[in-house]
């Protein structure tokens, strides 16, 4: 028995009926999925000899290392020892490869080589060992330094090739490090290389602080600084860094957008757009100019799926619309640029705009955006996504409409295609994109990759646990629904550290709303706090809290806080309902937010205004409204908007004393104090036209 159908009867009451319904659920979904997948087909890799000519670049960092090699080659070195660092793969090795065709003597040339197409993102990995071959060959031409260099590379390889099981042995590869940092202790690049070898996140944070020390503007070293405290509690350590590395290497895609990581962090979002932007521009005319093709500058897509993200917590939802829809043609064939192990990748696979519907949580734009791109019938993973995905969004949107049976429905839908994913894992275990290149003269890469299935069952887990948290709540389980909720946080947790976050919705926002619905207000604050924990400075769960004050009737503090959402998304789109709520909110409280009645000077005309909009509110109002807080929520302000909405929400703005007599002209039976009645009316003024006569009646004064 699965342990979704299992956690589902246990937490929803549902009982043996559930788990007959999920069972049945079960065979439906294993009549239609075979979770194998398949890939579209393979190509060559290319041999580095082959690689174009490199052009000369600047601008792309500050490093070098002295190497016996003429003086072309040592200058193509140098630039491949700075494109390595800046995660540049392919050039890194065309430099590299120009190096040895300027001396087919440059063993530091081919060591550069085995670096640059061994690293993540190279496509061409099998020849990687050919290089350092090469490289150890030529060991008699070079310096002991420079052997060091080569022989750790060499017990690298040795140590991978000689695991067994658990973590390779790499202990030989550090005592050589250790013994040329020692030799030559000036040396920061070896340095740097121990620091990568140790494996060990103290000392490497401690060598790599010893470098800045020594050379802080080292565009290497800040820039793995970054990437050593992105992820920490402490990201605003690698502030310094963050502000310095774009003008170290300005040319270098990467870097001008690694500060953006930092930036994202702390909840600065307005200068990690800016590093964004600056990347893409630098990716864009790098490709345009050399005729790059998008597999060989993996950073591009990266770079945008952050800067979306980026600006989907600024509030700039049409900004993150329009750049989604470069995602498509950013992307290539190869896993360099599908991410098949990142399942937001997959999702904006299945269409650019879902992460835009799912982080708003547009559950009908979800289902709509799913209905028109599908995915391959070869790539069974991607597949499967796609009807999680739909019956996730499905079972959210009956949520939000109340409608039980149809959100249970789609939650067993749900967690019967995972059991079945689970199932397919535990029988095939985890199965990898890279084309097998056994046996085979050139070696292979894998064409339009299907997604791994590990990350989708991780990632829809938590997708699962949080259409079963909203249920529980809207059945009024309430503690149920807190519990599934606080599981659903630690899966989200256990995604570990992405860039940009993996999981799109922050779970403390989806608790958030169900509580919000519930009307447990203390709590739905609480998970809008958490949310904002992950996602600093973000306006998203910054409403949220100043939601939840304001349902809750503590008018100070959800004046502060909606003053606060509005700060944060100051540069949001304007048209935005929680802008225009929140604007409309803070000036009808400006009162409450000084601590006084804010006045402007008394003028005739302010006078004139005053008495005409009092006059035309009481005029309104008939006495069969009075009768108890339902008739006042409903009945009275359906029928009075067109006058109160002007009168109350115009002379605050004016700063217009309103006289006692403005809330006690209202006397419902049941004794409701009236001033609160403010805190209640912007809840009902969300239509178009009544915001727009709102808006010609302020312009009338």
């Amino acid at each position: 028995m699965s342990e979704f159908v299992v956690r589902r009867a246990l937490f929803s009451g549902l009982g043996f009926l559930a788990i007959c319904l999920a069972m049945g659920q079960v065979q439906r979904a294993a009549a239609q999925t075979v979770m194998a997948g398949h890939d579209m087909g393979v190509r060559d890799e290319m041999p580095p000899d082959e690689l174009p000519v490199p052009q000369k670049l600047s601008g792309i960092g500050n490093v070098s290392i002295k190497i016996t090699a003429a003086p072309e080659a040592q200058m193509w070195f140098n630039q491949g020892l700075n494109l390595l660092h800046d995660f540049w793969e392919y050039e890194s090795a065309r430099a590299f490869e120009q190096g040895v065709r300027v001396d087919p003597q440059c063993a530091m040339c081919y060591w550069g080589l085995y670096k640059a197409e061994g690293s993540f993102h190279s496509t061409a990995k099998d020849y990687a060992n050919q290089a350092l071959t090469k490289a150890v060959g030529l060991e008699g031409h070079v310096s002991n330094a420079e052997k060091l260099y080569i022989s750790a590379s060499a017990a690298h390889e040795d140590a991978l090739k000689g695991a067994t099981q658990g973590r390779p042995d790499f202990s030989k590869e550090v005592k050589l490090w250790r013994k040329l940092v020692k030799q030559q202790p000036k040396d920061t690049q070896a340095r740097i290389f121990l620091a990568q070898a140790v494996g060990e996140q103290k000392e490497y944070l401690a060598i790599l602080k010893s470098v800045l020390d020594d050379e802080p503007e080292n565009s290497a070293a800040n820039h793995y600084w970054i990437h050593a405290l992105e992820a920490s509690p402490h990201p605003e350590e690698a502030l310094r860094s963050a502000e310095i590395l774009a003008s170290l290497a300005p040319t270098s895609g990467h870097i001008v957008h690694m500060p953006g990581h930092i930036f994202y962090r702390v909840g600065d979002y307005a200068r990690a757009e800016k590093a964004f932007t600056a990347s893409l521009e630098a990716d864009e005319r790098y490709m345009q100019e050399q005729h790059i093709q998008p597999d060989d500058d993996w950073n591009y897509v990266h770079n945008l799926m952050y800067a979306i993200a980026n600006k989907l917590e600024e509030g700039k939802l049409k900004d993150a619309t329009a750049l989604s829809m470069k995602l498509t043609g950013a992307r290539g064939q190869l896993v360099t640029t599908l991410y098949t192990n990142l399942t937001r990748d997959s999702i904006s696979r299945l269409n650019p705009l879902l992460p835009v519907a799912l982080r708003t949580a547009n559950w009908q734009k979800v289902l709509e955006l799913l209905s028109t791109n599908g995915a391959p019938a070869q790539q069974a993973n991607l597949a499967f996504l796609s009807r999680t995905l739909t019956d996730f969004a499905g079972g959210m949107l009956a949520v939000e409409g109340h409608d039980l049976l149809k959100a249970e429905e789609s939650s067993l839908r749900v967690d019967a295609d995972l059991w079945q994913a689970s199932q397919q894992l535990k029988d095939n275990g985890p199965r990898s994109n890279e084309a097998s290149s056994a046996g085979v003269a050139v070696p292979k890469l894998t064409v339009m990759p299907d997604a791994l299935l590990q990350p989708l069952v991780n990632n829809l887990s938590v997708m699962s646990l949080e259409l079963r948290g909203s249920v529980a709540i809207l059945k009024k389980h309430i503690d149920d629904g807190k519990k599934i909720f606080a599981q659903a946080a630690q899966e989200e947790k256990a995604l570990g550290y992405r860039e940009p976050p993996n999981y799109i919705r922050p779970v403390g926002e989806t608790e958030g709303a169900a509580l919000m619905a519930a009307e447990d207000w203390i709590d739905a604050k609480e998970a809008y706090k958490r949310a904002l924990l992950e996602r600093p400075r973000s306006g998203f769960p910054l409403y949220g809290i100043a939601l939840c004050n304001e349902r809750s009737d503590d008018t100070t503090a959800a004046t502060s806080a909606y003053t606060e959402f509005l700060q944060a998304w100051k540069d949001a789109d304007s048209d935005l309902g929680q802008l225009i709520h929140a604007r409309t909110y803070v000036a009808g409280h400006s009162h409450v937010a000084s601590g006084r009645a804010v006045a402007r000077p008394m003028t005739a005309s302010n006078e004139t205004a005053k008495t005409t909009l009092e006059s035309l509110f009481h005029s309104s109002i008939r006495p069969n409204y009075y009768g108890n807080h339902a008739a006042i929520s409903a009945g009275l302000v359906q029928h009075c908007l067109a006058q109160f909405h002007p009168a109350f929400f115009v002379c605050q703005a004016f700063g217009i004393p309103l006289s006692e007599k403005f809330y006690t002209r209202i006397a419902p039976a049941d004794g409701i104090d009236n001033r609160n009645l403010h805190v209640h009316m912007p809840r009902f003024i969300r239509d178009p036209a009544t915001l727009a006569q709102s808006t010609r009646a302020r312009a009338s004064l």
